[in-house]
């Protein structure tokens, strides 16, 4: 009964956003405060990573903490201009290309992290 009341609940939504005369620019606005949301969550869950294993980080070569701290803010910036890469031609593949490039990176440093840990 609770997940029939949940799809009701976000059905709706979906046809006030749908049906009602400003409802496309409340969901302009809806979407950019999730867009938001989700990158406060990413840089707050970075934070609190930071905090918890910054001295095991700085153990790391200059080199690998300058490919990590490379990596997360390469994808803050994918994550804030993805509407805009998905705009252009050739954007989907640039953007899917930035988030694996970022992701094997991670994926080294983590690797370095565990070497010396």
């Amino acid at each position: 009964m609770r997940n029939a009341a949940n799809v009701g609940i976000i059905l709706l939504a979906a046809a006030a956003l749908a049906f009602l005369p400003a409802g496309s620019e409340v969901g302009a606005v809806a979407a950019r405060a999730l867009s938001l949301a989700f990158i406060l969550v990413f840089a707050l869950g970075f934070s609190l990573a930071y905090r918890r294993f910054g001295s095991d980080f700085e153990r790391l070569p200059g080199g690998f903490r300058a490919l990590g701290l490379g990596a997360v803010g390469a994808l803050v910036l994918t994550f804030a201009a993805w509407s805009r890469l998905l705009a252009g031609s050739g954007g989907l593949l640039t953007a899917l290309l930035l988030l694996g490039g970022c992701g094997a990176a991670l994926y080294i440093v983590w690797q370095r992290y565990r070497a010396i840990a």
